[in-house]
């Protein structure tokens, strides 16, 4: 197989989605399972276009996911990769699938001074949807114990009522952290943890492996354009959220 690009690529909404965001026009029994639950149950779902995008990554670039989920999501995902990014950069895995230890450390080190700040913004939100009587689930993502960033979903995917929860609950975040929102999903990251910092720690060492290989960055998300804006192209869902707003006028 020739290598014709180095590819970080974001996964949920840029492969594969929920199959309620699935087109229309495209009948079930053509969509291919690709996301499963701990059950080992279908739940996110590619469609023939994105299948055969994803076979042409996968026979003609380096192909490494750059995603939001957790290392346990990630490893249910069956598409093809070794090295990859997940738990929004918190975890990078090395070319034999294996926890980058000195990447772990560094951000274990870096938690460890928010740690208070993440389960205050969790708790608020908390208090604040039990008072408004919204279903919304909360959490501070953790990765080997580590807290990583809060995480807030809405149980019936009411993304108006989850906005208003989160921005009552937390008016502003201190500079330089994070607020992730794409539709039912608000994550709420310190300023060490994010997906750009990841793919530039490794960004050299595949530039070395690989010498003048284009790098590509593919995502679907406003918070995906940093680490696309490291590569060298960048590419996106026409419909996507970072899509709508780069194409907005066209």
């Amino acid at each position: 197989m020739t290598i014709g690009a180095i590819a970080f690529v974001d996964l949920d909404d840029t492969l594969f989605q929920t199959i309620g965001k699935c087109p229309d026009d495209v009948p079930v029994d053509r969509l291919t399972p690709l996301g499963f639950t701990q059950g080992g149950d279908p739940l996110s779902y590619a469609t023939p276009r994105q299948m055969s995008f994803l076979t042409w990554l996968a026979q003609t670039t380096r192909l490494i996911p750059v995603t939001a989920r957790s290392l346990d999501a990630l490893r249910r995902v069956r598409i093809p990769f070794t090295a990859a990014i997940c738990a929004h950069g918190g975890v990078i895995l090395d070319d034999h699938g294996q926890v980058d230890e000195e990447w772990a450390a560094r951000i274990a080190a870096s938690a460890a001074a928010h740690v208070a700040e993440l389960t205050g913004y969790a708790d608020a939100i908390a208090a604040e949807a039990e008072h408004r009587e919204q279903a919304i689930r909360v959490r501070v993502l953790t990765e080997d114990d580590v807290p990583l960033y809060v995480l807030v979903k809405h149980a019936t995917a009411d993304s108006a009522a989850l906005n208003e929860v989160v921005d009552a609950a937390v008016p502003g975040l201190p500079v330089g952290w994070t607020d992730h929102r794409n539709g039912n999903n608000i994550a709420l990251m310190p300023p060490y943890l994010g997906k750009r910092h990841a793919v530039e720690r490794l960004l050299p060492r595949l530039r070395a492996e690989h010498g003048d290989l284009p790098v590509l960055g593919i995502g679907d998300s406003l918070t995906d354009a940093p680490f696309m804006a490291a590569c060298d192209f960048a590419m996106m869902p026409v419909e996507s959220q970072l899509g709508k707003q780069v194409l907005r006028d066209g």
